[in-house]
């Protein structure tokens, strides 16, 4: 799947640039991400099935945005600041960070609400170092 949308993007075959590409595929890890954070925070029932299927987008959409961001794909309407670029070894590596950490959160949820929350907690703490350093405040 990370494959055919890599192709998709780069061929301009859904007709969409790198940066609406990075932003649709931000938005649905949001959207996956906001389904765990109320499982977590108790607002909804603990589903493995649906963690799984969360983290597969998250997974997903890793997988791709390293090669979303080359050298000179700045643009006012990103929402990524220019020091992405000037360490893109580390914002690499900080989405093999949060992939990893969402695979835990399959496990996690197996084990139940406590294991699952502690899980949550490090995986959303992943989210937010990247954020605080690559992406512009709101």
């Amino acid at each position: 799947m990370a494959a055919l949308a890599l192709t998709l993007v780069s061929t301009g075959t859904r007709g969409e640039t790198l940066v609406e590409a990075r932003q649709r595929l931000m938005v649905a890890v949001v959207k996956a991400t906001k389904v765990m954070r109320e499982m977590a925070q108790g607002k909804a029932k603990l589903d493995p099935d649906l963690v799984k299927d969360s983290v597969r987008t998250v997974s997903e959409a890793t997988a791709v945005l390293p090669n979303l961001f080359p050298e000179g794909s700045q643009a006012e309407t990103s929402a990524a600041l220019p020091a992405l670029w000037q360490n893109k070894e580390d914002f690499d590596a900080r989405l093999d960070e949060m992939n990893r950490s969402a695979i835990l959160l399959v496990f996690a949820a197996r084990q139940g609400d406590g294991a699952f929350r502690y899980a949550f907690d490090q995986y959303q703490q992943v989210c937010q170092g990247c954020h605080a350093k690559y992406r512009k405040p709101e």
